[in-house]
């Protein structure tokens, strides 16, 4: 007999207390063994006060979930998560609430979780969370000047010169290579990747606006590496748009990004098999996967 766990994916929460809710809500019926949330979990308004104070309402969501268990949530930061922060969610993790899967990997039911969360340039004000993505550097429109990043008092710093700071970094090929050295023999084909940043070419990097955002580099190491299943959020709309989808098959992988606008809740559940295969694919606004 075939052991089948079931998954939960969703991103980009923010301060959507409802969705919040609507995720404790579902964990409750839908009892999966993993729940992924794949960044930008904290306030967009308000500032790093704002962030700082909505742990308290995250502690809460998880500890109501740990009550339902046994279940493991993975989450990190996102792009619009101030980074100074990132202590807070550590602390989460050692109260066995979450795992922090910010750069990290995480072994457990056979699975191998990887967590990469780092974006390309937008036009958006803060930058900590940028880094280059193959000859892409700086988006050429940007709204703040230079750019902006934080320092440990949570006051804004302007950046002087963009370029020179996002090729200071590591580029997105140097985070996911790093990752992928760190797998065993067979790892891979039991890999589950939480990368916040969408993939290129497969429908789910879409604007409201029309602009395909999505990270070629990461599609040529999905088309490389074929590891089990991957997850994404960023582009809350990409899903609605024409062209627009909210999973994919990329050779033996199955990539998905909910989306997130409005309301219900946008996540995917879908099945683990023991061999490993994914299968049950369903998204909570747009139904079952043509599988």
């Amino acid at each position: 007999m075939v052991c089948v766990m079931k998954l939960l994916l969703t991103s980009d929460l923010h301060q959507w207390i409802p969705k919040w809710d609507g995720l404790v809500a579902t964990v409750a019926v839908v009892r999966p063994r993993f729940v992924l949330v794949a960044g930008d979990l904290l306030p967009k308004e308000g500032g790093v006060r704002a962030q700082a104070a909505f742990f308290s309402a995250m502690r809460r969501h998880l500890g109501a979930m740990a009550r339902i268990g046994p279940i493991t949530v993975l989450t990190y930061l996102g792009n619009d998560d101030a980074h100074i922060l990132e202590s807070q969610l550590d602390r989460l993790e050692a109260d066995g609430l979450c795992i922090n899967l910010n750069g990290r990997i995480h072994r457990e039911a056979g699975l191998v979780f990887c967590g990469m969360n780092r974006v390309r340039d937008y036009p958006f004000g803060y930058k900590h969370w940028c880094a280059p993505d193959g000859e892409y550097v700086a988006c050429p429109e940007q709204y703040c000047g230079q750019g902006l990043t934080l320092d440990q008092e949570g006051n804004w710093v302007q950046l002087d010169d963009l370029v020179a700071y996002l090729t200071s970094k590591p580029s997105i090929a140097d985070e996911l290579d790093r990752l992928a050295t760190r797998l065993g023999a067979g790892e891979m084909a039991r890999s589950v990747w939480m990368v916040h940043q969408p993939p290129a070419e497969l429908g789910m990097d879409i604007c409201a606006h029309g602009q395909q955002v999505g990270s070629p580099t990461l599609t040529t190491f999905i088309a490389r590496h074929q590891p089990l299943l991957g997850c994404s959020g960023h582009v809350h709309e990409s899903p609605y748009q024409p062209g627009g989808r909210w999973y994919a098959r990329a050779g033996n992988t199955v990539w998905v990004q909910p989306g997130q606008i409005d309301r219900p809740l946008h996540f995917v559940t879908l099945d683990v098999t023991g061999d490993p295969r994914i299968t049950g694919i369903n998204h909570s606004v747009f139904g079952a996967a043509d599988e």
